[in-house]
């Protein structure tokens, strides 16, 4: 081979050089690719706004299922986020129950309990009954915390969560701000928005309760279309429920819908929710009160000085519903005589019988809790007037006598936060529930 041939000829040193400078190109473009897709996975994280604001939150606050397309909200770290305080146990239980945690502001306090669908809500320090609402998914426990559905979280906190998967944001909206975000736009209308805050719950649902210049109030949209029009003295919204109780200007009340159907014609003083599944409600008229059911048909007569017992003087045994117990038992009281009612209107217990519960804090100078409910045999505390001292009995929620009208008290003592419920007959103390457990094994009768 001549010297031009050898020239012409390549060489393998070079050839190895382009290869490994190639190599090296690839490695680069490839390390710049990786970065680039990762500043895109920056770019596109999870992202939280709260009130229009980016809000960075504590770890696994927000969990996404997405094998089942849900988001879950740990309810004790989102709570000051949005104005809440949250606490262990159930609101007015007075326990550290991991296993429940309430919330609260100074309108509402909102308890949720494991593996519940319930959430029940109630305003704090009051003697309003709980409303329970109803959820889809249960509350379930992760880690330690108590997580609930957006769906959940907007009942009890009274904001509008709105999660975006595709931009894989999670925007929420507490009720202030909407308030306050929608309050030019009715101002515009010439309305002002009601300062109320149950009625203000109903700009989550897309209803703004409104007040005209003649002080008159009605129901709008976002859009200015008239729901309800503007001719009521005052309304309530019942988040419950889904429905308005309005007072006319004669001051009678009634219910109308949120489709503008009068539910239950203005003919009463006042209307209270009874029980929300069997679509009752307490009325009253000329101080008289009676219950009626959702197309207005009286169950129980307007003839009674009093419907419910007052839930107050029994606080151990935590009553969600003042009406209604144990899902049966109406409590009524006229001319200072005390009766039960079942929810079809059938009278249970006569009405003959001078206290309901037993209401004194001391047994033989023994400090104790006072008494309404057995709640393991669903029974209830009536007491009579028999020459100068009152005696006890016991009924179930049905009103089946267990125990008859013989005892001298009947209380509860608390330890560990558990109640102990006690009676005393002749001047022996014996446990209830022991004693009724006995009994029913003697009788063969049950709960």
């Amino acid at each position: 081979m001549n010297f031009e041939n050898e020239l012409n000829q390549p060489k393998k040193g070079n050839k190895a050089t382009t290869i490994l400078l190639i190599t090296m190109v690839l490695i680069v473009l490839a390390i710049i690719g990786l970065l680039v897709f990762m500043v895109s996975i920056q770019d596109i994280g999870f992202k939280v706004y709260i009130d229009g604001k980016l809000t960075n939150l504590a770890k696994d606050t927000i969990i996404i299922d997405e094998q089942n397309d849900r988001v879950y909200v740990s309810i004790k770290d989102i709570a000051p986020n949005l104005g809440y305080e949250a606490h262990n146990g159930e609101y007015k239980s007075f326990s550290e129950d991991t296993n429940k945690c309430w919330v609260d502001t100074k309108e509402e306090t909102a308890s949720f309990f494991l593996n519940s669908n319930k959430i029940s809500k109630m305003p704090p320090n009051q003697t309003k009954d709980y409303e329970d609402y109803s959820i889809q998914e249960p509350v379930i426990e992760k880690n330690g915390r108590l997580y609930v559905t957006i769906e959940g979280a907007e009942i009890g906190f009274n904001s509008d969560f709105k999660y975006n998967k595709q931009a894989n944001t999670l925007t929420i909206s507490t009720l202030p701000y909407l308030v306050q975000y929608y309050e030019p736009t009715m101002e515009g209308y010439g309305y002002t928005i009601s300062n109320n805050f149950n009625n203000q719950k109903a700009i989550r649902y897309g209803l703004f309760i409104v007040k005209k210049a003649n002080g008159l109030l009605g129901v709008v949209d976002a859009k200015n279309q008239e729901i309800i029009s503007s001719k009521y003295q005052s309304m309530t919204f019942n988040e419950n429920m889904q429905e308005f109780f309005v007072k006319s200007t004669t001051n009678k009340v009634g219910i109308v819908t949120t489709n503008a159907d009068i539910k239950i014609d203005l003919l009463y003083d006042d209307i209270q929710m009874l029980d929300k599944a069997s679509g009752l409600y307490v009325v009253k008229s000329n101080n008289k009160y009676g219950v009626i059911d959702k197309t207005g048909n009286t169950v129980i007569h307007l003839e009674y000085d009093k419907i419910g017992v007052d839930s107050e003087r029994f606080p151990t045994n935590n009553i969600s519903n003042k009406y209604l117990l144990f899902d049966n038992a109406i409590a009524v009281n006229k001319e200072k005589k005390w009766g039960f009612f079942d929810k079809t209107g059938q009278m249970i217990i006569p009405v003959e019988y001078d206290e309901v519960g037993f209401s004194s804090g001391k047994v033989n100078n023994k400090v104790v809790n006072t008494l309404l409910m057995i709640p393991s045999y669903k029974a209830i505390i009536l007491g009579k007037k028999k020459d100068k001292e009152t005696l006890y009995g016991i009924y179930d929620y049905t009103g089946n006598e267990i125990i008859p009208v013989a005892l001298t008290s009947a209380y509860s003592v608390t330890s560990s936060g558990v109640n102990t419920y006690y009676m005393i007959h002749n001047g022996q103390e014996m446990n209830i529930e022991e004693y009724i457990q006995k009994l029913y094994e003697v009788t063969g009768k049950g709960q």
